[in-house]
């Protein structure tokens, strides 16, 4: 027999717990079902997926202004939800880390002195420009062994954090403990089917109704929203990204500059949170036709969710013509290739971090890596920077590249106040502000459309 939820929410990542945490803690639902096919914090929030970066604006230099203060308003919930945590669950959740961007060469120095002016001081009062001999003083391997006469800047804080989002995901969860709230694992959604009282989801392994119905599942959710009829301005293509590691030679975060037309990050060493005698490279860049790493068996629904049209022909066409996306690309496919790919790895972008590095210190991290769907704008023929959501009448789909992660509380908030205003239920806006929001402007700014 069916079991009818006020809410279902399929992902088990950190947008899918975060939304099953602010249910639980701020609205009067009274019964919530998380459906996840593996395991909590896995896929895209597991560390060994992603950088662990708590992105907030500072140091990503392909960032609009009103990106940079939505990104970093989203992320600071994460700081304050970190602070209700205790001891050992703290330290491995989040930590402070230093944090830097770093420029190479005339072009890249150039930029950096003309956005971190006098304005963007004001904005991050933290943020401080460095040249050679301050930069090697925080980052030592950054500076030695590298040309004299090569041009290096930085802009960097020591106020970063770095965080587990997988272990994020499951403190949301542990710390969702209201009656009514039930999380499967192991159960995959097969379909789902609008019913006069709300929505049917089929799983592996039985059906459940929802009133309300939130996808916070990756590229699945564009998926599903298009079995549904939505998202047809919308595009997909499945971004796979791999690392490397060596021995630890890098103290926190070095990121390269970003270029503006490019919605994900350029290749960064990092600390990493969990092993602390390693330093990460990445991620190399791969177009692949599946929606999650190794799953061949995805690339049918990939396709369902990319669209074989016109538009997105024309999309791809023009998103490639862009000399950037062109130049990663051509490099990536490059990097692809066993040995071969990590020396033009370590020449092309590692050295640029760490000069010294060689081709014995450098790793492939196996276990590492995943797929990251990157939403194309078929209006606007190209990528999104950032979290997409849409919907309709009772349910609401979300996809999440980077930096999706640091907005995980954010869209819980979001889609948390649209169940209740559709389900006509109650949310303790004052218990939530007296938590998270410092003033009004911030709730405003959390509480704004993604896309």
């Amino acid at each position: 027999m069916e079991t009818t939820y006020d809410v279902i929410v399929v992902g088990g990542g950190v947008i899918g717990s975060a939304l099953l945490y602010t249910l639980s803690n701020f609205t009067d639902v009274k019964s919530v079902l998380l459906l996840e096919k593996g395991w909590i914090g896995a896929g895209s929030s597991s560390s060994d997926s992603n950088s662990q970066t708590l992105h907030i604006g500072d140091i990503e230099t392909n960032y609009s202004t009103e990106k940079i203060i939505e990104t970093g308003t989203a992320a600071r919930l994460i700081l304050k939800y970190g602070k209700t945590l205790k001891g050992e669950e703290k330290e491995r959740t989040i930590q402070p880390v230093q944090k830097m961007v770093l420029g190479v060469g005339d072009e890249e120095v150039e930029l950096i002195e003309k956005r971190y002016d006098r304005r963007f001081i004001e904005l991050f009062p933290h943020i401080k420009t460095m040249g050679r001999a301050e930069i090697g003083k925080v980052e030592p391997m950054v500076v030695k062994g590298r040309a004299a006469d090569e041009k290096i800047i930085a802009a960097y804080s020591k106020d970063g954090h770095m965080v587990d989002f997988g272990r994020l995901a499951n403190s949301f969860i542990a710390n969702s403990s209201k009656d009514g709230i039930k999380v499967s694992i192991g159960e995959e959604v097969v379909s789902i089917k609008k019913r006069d009282y709300g929505y049917v989801v089929k799983t592996n392994k039985s059906e459940h109704c929802g009133r309300f119905v939130v996808f916070a599942a990756g590229g699945y959710s564009l998926y599903f929203a298009k079995s549904l009829g939505y998202g047809k301005d919308l595009s997909l293509l499945s971004v796979g990204g791999n690392f490397y590691y060596s021995r630890k030679v890098i103290r926190g975060k070095v990121y390269r500059v970003q270029k503006g037309s490019v919605p994900f990050a350029a290749v960064h060493a990092d600390v990493d949170i969990n092993r602390k005698n390693i330093t990460r490279y990445g991620p190399t860049v791969n177009v692949v036709p599946y929606l999650e790493k190794s799953d061949y068996e995805s690339a049918y629904k990939y396709l369902k969710a990319m669209g074989l049209d016109k538009e997105t022909a024309s999309s791809l066409i023009n998103i490639t013509e862009d000399k950037d996306i062109q130049r990663i690309l051509e490099s990536n496919l490059v990097y692809s290739v066993p040995e071969l790919g990590k020396y033009f790895f370590l020449k092309e972008e590692v050295n640029k971090i760490v000069p010294t590095l060689k081709y014995g210190d450098l790793e492939f991290f196996s276990q590492g890596g995943g797929i990251r769907p990157q939403i194309i704008d078929k209006r606007k023929r190209k990528l999104v920077l950032g979290v997409v959501d849409l919907g309709g009448e009772g349910i609401e789909f979300c996809m999440a590249p980077s930096p999706g992660a640091s907005a995980c509380l954010k869209e819980g908030l979001r889609y948390a106040l649209s169940a209740t205003k559709y389900l006509d239920l109650d949310f303790n806006k004052g218990r939530y502000y007296k938590m998270f929001c410092d003033n009004e402007r911030e709730y405003r700014i959390l509480t704004k459309p993604s896309y």
